[in-house]
């Protein structure tokens, strides 16, 4: 026997199961058989016994009689069987849909092969936003939106559906306000056949024995059901006493209420999107369909799971192949339903890549513009590309000015015929210029494109450089004459746009230098330290500079953003590291991007004489370093790199200062220390100043390669360690980036270094900054106050870039009457990987659904976004999953049954007995 009582709890239902212990200890028939035979002939004899002993009374006290004994016999039996009570919950998982939306770069190209200006990512913007896919689908599952592209594992955006809201207080007072109408009832009964036995005693004592028959068996009625019914309702109701539950007492009830634990909520909480536009920009570099597939089949029951939906063009050019991805889930029995967004046929279209300008220029000093060209479509294009060259408007009207999808580049200065090859190949365009004027300037790269190109935002490219009349003062001290120092400040004097200065530690008075000026020491005054724009040390001799002179340098670093190189070498290196008594050595070690190693060459101090060398083992940060790309093209630049032989020796370092840069490590495994290779390049920010770290004096041996790496490596990194002096637009701060080129959707890091109108550094929670993108679009960035910097009133914030083009961040000091602003520009490319296959790839899409019995959906600028709607929900069928957690038995419930048999045995053998005394007999 099951009674179950369901009770809504969340997530499922708990249910009250009620079953008889003994009967499941029962195995076989014949168990049953005697079981039931043994009863039988108890009751049987029971039966025959009594009708012998009272055939003289009436025939009703006879039958009263013989029922009692046999509901005595019956309790027995109940008891024998022992009834429990325990509590089993009833889990029911809701039927899940996982929607995986492609956010790759290849999402911002249009959806059909025709002219159009919805691209891919709008359109899926389109049906999760205005279709009703989403509220549809959540009617019968849990829908959980991702967007995936670069990234391993894909990133939630909303979750909706599949959350039980019951409510329960209803349901639980009515069942207590039933259950309290037992209770009185039942005692109502006992009451009556109390009330009715001393009735019958009185009755007989008068002498009228006809009636006192029918007395007593409606006693015994009265008190049987009245005590079966109270007693079972005491029974259920174990954490309530007799009182509360006839309603008499309520306080102790409460108080039990409050002291019951409430079970925790194991409801997610929704998440909601507000804007699909923005949640699902096409900003990834790569699109990794077989890793967001994977990742969703490991992270979710496939018992529960009704479908994966996968909104893309089907260009899987990352991570693992979407054969893994079917396999895990044909083996999880999951179904794939692709969504395919784009045209199956090439779109014709031709686009400006990449533009590569200088930031900086001298006046009539030529330079190169180079830009990438990518074309699509069924036959290859000739196309005009013309080179515009203006005034940067920004620099006169701030942020009204033109946008990069603008004409208003400025006059054609030249222009060539390129012909482009429409498989998805990078062409390559160079063009020279010489510029006019000093100042801020704006050029770009411009395609006239043929008609039928469908996408006119991609066919210019413009970017901001600075004409600049002020010659780079460059001061070089060098411990000794060594190559490094030698061959860099030959590369220096001959630079016309450098004005050298050297001091040579080891020179005597009087010693010729090719320089433009000779120093016996360091620059004691600000007035002289503070012309300079970078200082290169050689191994110096740190000792030799005083105090007074190192607070200077401070100073020059950290307010005037000054540009340092320090390059570290086995002479002087290991001798000042070791003074550890030295109160300068604290404020040398300051400037360095890394934490030196104070032990000597046996304990990780570094290594000097070393006989193999070996070459460097670059970060991904090196990949974004202008100054180490020395060949045209950056891939170049590394492969040169990878060929040059690399060096022998290096200094001891622990580890890198938090909020460097580490360009690259020193590869010998053998010099491994915890965990990690020695550092060999690393810069950082010191206040409004950049200082950049060399392990060692030994890029000379890259002239073997060439002399034009050399030459391309230091000229780079001396104009990028002081760009913060030559890009100074205030006397009042500078404004950083931490790069001037990046990928779209990498993050750019912010470093402002601000004085207040009286030059004392800046104090408030905030400053605003302007950031104006390619698109014209304005956003507000925020620089927060950085914590533990050497100077106070430096401020930090990060953008993320979402296109390509030039990005403009602008900052404003001062007010209506004296203001100054600082300016950054950040040149962002498409990563050509993405885009190198426009088509959408049917074939791998159709693949996905049919190995997985899914359904594929093509989605042409015909479809309708109803279309998609109907065949998803068609298609995906609920598949909610339910659980029972067996409970154990309740005691007090055990407790309180036998407390009522007991009542009820003891007052039906006592009626019994009276009634027998009463009667005379045995």
């Amino acid at each position: 026997m099951n009674e179950m009582i369901n009770e809504s709890i969340g997530h499922g239902t708990q249910q009250v199961v009620y079953e008889f212990a003994r009967a499941s200890t029962l195995e076989g028939w014949w168990s049953w058989a005697l079981l039931i035979g043994s009863l039988a002939a108890l009751l049987f004899v029971s039966v025959r016994l009594y009708r012998r002993d009272v055939a003289e009374l009436p025939k009703l006290t006879r039958w009263t009689l013989i029922w009692l004994r046999l509901l005595t016999i019956a309790s027995l039996i109940f008891f024998f069987f022992d009834l429990h009570r325990r509590t089993e919950r009833r889990v029911t998982r809701p039927s899940e849909v996982v929607i995986l939306v492609d956010t790759s770069q290849s999402m911002s190209l249009p959806v059909g092969a025709i002219a159009s200006t919805e691209t891919r990512a709008e359109r899926a913007a389109r049906v999760l936003a205005e279709s009703d896919l989403l509220s549809r689908l959540e009617q019968e599952h849990r829908v959980s939106v991702y967007a995936f592209d670069q990234a391993s594992a894909p990133q939630l955006l909303e979750t909706r559906g599949g959350f039980f809201e019951t409510r329960e207080d209803d349901e639980a007072d009515s069942s207590s306000s039933s259950f309290s109408t037992l209770a009185v009832v039942g005692s109502l009964l006992v009451a009556l056949g109390v009330l009715l036995s001393a009735l019958s005693l009185l009755v007989g004592a008068a002498g009228r024995t006809q009636a006192v028959p029918w007395l007593l068996a409606a006693t015994a009625t009265s008190l049987v059901l009245g005590v079966i019914v109270l007693g079972s309702v005491y029974a259920v109701h174990t954490d309530q006493s007799l009182t509360q539950i006839l309603g008499v007492s309520e306080e102790a009830a409460a108080t039990q209420q409050e002291k019951a634990p409430a079970e925790p909520s194991t409801t997610p909480a929704p998440v909601r999107v507000a804007d699909w536009s923005q949640a699902i920009a096409a900003t990834g570099s790569q699109s990794r369909i077989g890793d967001a597939l994977r990742s969703i089949l490991s992270d979710f029951d496939p018992s529960t799971l009704s479908g994966i939906v996968v909104m893309t063009d089907g260009q899987n050019n990352g991570g693992v192949g979407t054969g893994a991805a079917i396999a895990a889930a044909r083996r999880s029995e999951v179904a794939i339903f692709p969504v395919g967004l784009g045209s199956s046929s090439a779109p014709v279209n031709v686009r400006v890549v990449d533009l590569d300008a200088p930031r900086r220029v001298y006046p009539g000093d030529k330079f190169a513009v180079t830009a990438m060209l990518q074309a699509s479509g069924p036959n290859n294009l000739e196309v005009d590309v013309q080179l515009l060259d203006q005034l940067d408007p920004s620099a006169t009207s701030g942020m009204n000015a033109a946008d990069e999808s603008s004409t208003s580049f400025g006059e054609v200065v030249d222009s060539q015929k390129v012909k482009v090859a429409s498989d998805g190949t990078l062409t390559s365009v160079r063009f020279e210029i010489e510029p006019e004027t000093v100042g801020r300037r704006r050029l770009a790269i411009r395609v006239v494109a043929p008609e039928e190109d469908q996408n006119q935002r991609d066919d210019a490219r413009s970017a901001r450089y600075e004409v600049v009349a002020k010659k780079l003062r460059v001061l070089a001290i060098a411990g000794g004459p060594t190559r490094e120092y030698r061959f860099v400040r030959n590369l220096l004097f001959r630079d016309k746009s450098i004005e050298l200065h050297v001091w040579l530690q080891t020179g005597r008075p009087g010693m010729s230098q090719d320089a433009d000026r000779v120093l016996d020491q360091f620059p004691a005054k600000p007035e002289e330290l503070f012309e300079y724009d970078t200082i290169i040390a050689f191994d110096p001799d740190w000792t030799a500079i005083n105090a007074d002179s190192l607070d200077l340098l401070d100073r020059w670093l950290s307010q005037q953003a000054g540009g340092l190189i320090l390059i570290a070498g086995p002479v002087y290196h290991p001798q000042w590291t070791r003074l550890r008594t030295d109160p300068r050595v604290s404020r040398i070690s300051g400037f360095f991007p890394v934490n030196l190693s104070t032990r000597g060459a046996l304990l990780a101090g570094g290594r000097q004489g070393g006989e193999n060398s070996w070459p460097f083992q670059f970060t991904p940060e090196a990949r974004r370093a202008e100054f180490l790309w020395i060949a045209e093209d950056p891939a170049d630049s590394f492969d040169a790199w990878e060929q040059f032989g690399g060096v022998y020796d290096f200094v001891g370092v622990k580890t890198a200062k938090p909020g460097a840069k580490v360009y690259a490590y020193f590869s010998d495994p053998t010099t491994e220390v915890g965990g990690s290779l020695p550092v060999y390049l690393a810069s950082h920010f010191y206040g409004a100043g950049r200082v950049y770290f060399q392990g060692s004096g030994e890029i000379w041996r890259l002239r073997g390669e060439s002399d034009a790496y050399f030459d391309s490596y230091y000229t780079k990194l001396v104009r990028w360690v002081s760009e913060g002096r030559l890009m100074r637009d205030s006397t009042r701060g500078v404004l950083l980036v931490d790069t001037s080129r990046a990928m779209v959707g990498e993050t750019v890091t912010v470093r402002a270094i601000l004085s207040d109108d009286q030059f004392e550094p800046l104090d408030v929670p905030q400053v605003a900054a302007k950031l104006l993108s390619p698109s014209g679009r304005i956003e507000d960035i925020s620089l927060l106050p950085l914590k533990g910097e050497p100077r106070p009133g430096t401020y930090g914030g990060r953008f993320v870039v979402r296109e390509a083009g030039s990005y403009e961040l602008l900052l404003t000091l001062g007010d209506a009457l004296e203001e100054q602003v600082l300016r950054q520009s950040v040149q962002v490319r498409l990563p050509t990987v993405e885009l190198e296959r426009p088509r959408r790839n049917d074939g791998e899409l159709k693949q996905l659904a049919e190995m997985t019995a899914g359904v594929y959906t093509a989605v042409d600028p015909d479809t309708t976004n109803d279309q998609v709607r109907k065949t998803l929900t068609a298609e995906l069928k609920p598949q909610p999953q339910t659980t029972i957690l067996p409970g154990t038995p309740d005691i007090d419930f055990n407790r309180r049954r036998n407390v009522v048999l007991m009542w009820l045995i003891a007052m039906m053998l006592t009626m019994e007995w009276v009634t027998r005394r009463l009667h005379r007999l045995a």
